[in-house]
């Protein structure tokens, strides 16, 4: 009975398909014929026609044509490669986005990317005021201003969230936990420029020769005056070895990065390669050292992470190549590539990748994409990928590097344990922001400014004021050691923004990074590999 329902069903189906015809079995033979070449252009126009013929004749809904091509244009761009799209004129609001190119509305300081259709948080803008909302890569984006979202790419999703500079949007995120369970997020985040806030966070000296520099983008025209300012501060103070920390740079302007690369290496030397098929064969750029630097050939530790992407992950190419730096960390996210803008009659614009990026030795920074999914694509940037079958070359010095997708480091961190679930529930509710507020307010007088060097405290009684408040929340706290040394790392970052500002908050959170420290110990590798090099 099972069978012959079913048969029905197709049967039924497949009239209602055919206009009445009994279609199923030449269908079945057009599909079973082995496929004796790859059909040509010409043909595949006369099959796009043949659809949309039907469609027009046959469908039951009035359908516009215009955006039936306008699909069919999108789908072509996104099934190239994941990161070109299509900005259509018939959903952008001109006026809108005529005044953020003006500069008279801002935008929210996330970046984001669309998986599978949907807009999912790549990265936030360091000493932004979103970057202390729990907002994490991963997270999707599914509403904003009380509305559904309904941009089709960044470009679009750009201007729809952009406002008044310093006000609120009013955005809402899901969340896949490590369980597997689902949380609805409610974020108030301000809007405000990446590039306004400094490139360079925290610089400081870890101890009496190492220093540490946090570069956190290649936005912005003043990337390599902050950059060459704090280092030249630092070797002032005595620095000698230094640790240059690109986690979760997102990169930016491809001209910042080399001449951010170029503060390190010898004048001349090559930081990286452009090709393409309309780019000179040997696009080439190459190391301009700023006429006011001399070059320090101190011992460097790099820190890169499945965040540092793109600009970054050609700095940290070209210093590895060129065996001026040991990479210390987790693998890039694999995203080297050249796009342009082409404007469409209607108004319309195609961004389209047209090149890929080569560190010195050969390697290509970007991962492939076209035997994936798109969602595995961006999943695979936050795994640790083998170095079975990866393609390989050789540094200055004669070390062998790894190529088919991201900076592979030198010496591998471990990955993260994850976050307790009473982590995870204080951080979705907010209770960090909700409590530093009133907590910093009422006791002022037992937080004075840290003294140079050393990393502040909490007061006395701090941890049990929050686990009360907490728990007035309903999220209870264990009272272990593991706990509480992960609550007072959580809220002194909290405390020091708020009572001491950006850069005290920055250095901080460096202090206390276990991986800041573990990147310091591989000091005797760096060295090694700068003696490699001048062998």
């Amino acid at each position: 009975m099972r069978a012959r329902a079913w048969h029905h069903r197709f049967a039924l189906v497949g009239g209602i398909l055919a206009g009445g015809m009994p279609a199923a079995a030449p269908l079945a033979a057009q599909q079973s014929a082995p496929a004796t070449r790859r059909s040509t252009p010409a043909e595949d126009l006369q099959l796009f026609s043949q659809v949309l013929n039907q469609i027009r004749v046959n469908h039951p809904d009035s359908v516009d044509t215009h955006e039936l091509f306008m699909a069919a244009i999108e789908g072509m761009v996104r099934a190239a490669d994941p990161h070109s799209y299509v900005i259509a004129a018939t959903r952008l609001a001109p006026e809108k986005e005529k005044a953020l190119r003006e500069g008279k509305l801002v935008p929210v300081p996330i970046e984001f990317e669309f998986i599978g259709g949907a807009p999912v948080v790549i990265s936030l803008a360091p000493a932004s005021a979103a970057a202390r909302l729990d907002i994490l890569p991963g997270d999707e984006l599914v509403g904003a201003q009380g509305g559904a979202i309904v941009a089709r790419n960044v470009a679009e999703l750009e201007v729809a969230l952009a406002g008044p500079k310093g006000s609120d949007a009013e955005l809402i995120f899901e969340r896949r936990r490590d369980d597997g369970s689902w949380a609805t997020l409610r974020r108030a985040v301000r809007r405000e420029r990446a590039q306004e806030g400094t490139a360079v966070p925290a610089a400081f000296l870890l101890d009496s020769i190492t220093g540490y520099v946090r570069l956190a983008t290649f936005e912005g025209d003043r990337v390599e005056g902050e950059m060459g300012a704090a280092l030249a501060r630092l070797e002032k103070a005595g620095m000698q070895r230094l640790v240059l920390d690109l986690r979760d740079n997102g990169g930016g302007r491809v001209a910042a990065a080399a001449k951010i690369a170029a503060l390190f290496l010898a004048a001349g030397s090559l930081v990286y390669t452009a090709e393409g098929r309309k780019l000179e064969p040997d696009d080439t750029v190459r190391a301009s050292r700023p006429f006011w630097r001399s070059r320090k050939d101190y011992p460097i530790v790099l820190m890169v992470n499945a965040g540092t992407a793109s600009a970054s992950e050609l700095v940290a190419g070209a210093l590895q190549d060129h065996d001026r730096a040991l990479i210390y960390g987790r693998p890039t996210f694999g995203k080297a590539l050249i796009m342009r803008a082409f404007p469409l009659t209607d108004g319309s614009v195609a961004m389209l990748v047209v090149g890929r990026v080569r560190t010195p030795c050969g390697r290509l920074v970007q991962r492939e994409y076209h035997r994936v999914t798109t969602r595995e694509y961006y999943r695979q940037a936050r795994t640790e990928r083998e170095l079975a079958g990866r393609p390989t070359c050789h540094t200055d010095g004669g070390r062998t590097v790894y190529g088919g997708g991201g900076i592979f480091p030198d010496v591998l961190a471990p990955e993260s344990d994850g976050r307790p679930l009473w982590l995870v529930r204080v951080l979705e509710q907010d209770l960090p922001l909700r409590w530093t507020g009133g907590y910093v307010s009422a006791h002022a007088a037992e937080l004075p400014q840290p003294r140079a060097g050393t990393a502040p405290m909490l007061p006395v009684g701090a941890l049990a004021d929050f686990h009360a408040f907490a728990a007035a929340q309903g999220v209870s706290i264990p009272a272990d050691a593991d706990a509480d040394r992960l609550l007072d790392r959580l809220l002194l970052r909290w405390v020091a923004q708020l009572r001491w500002g950006d850069e005290v908050s920055a250095e901080t959170a460096a202090r206390l990074d276990g991986q800041v420290e573990a990147a310091r110990a591989q000091f005797g590798r760096a060295a090694e590999v700068l003696a490699a090099r001048r062998r």
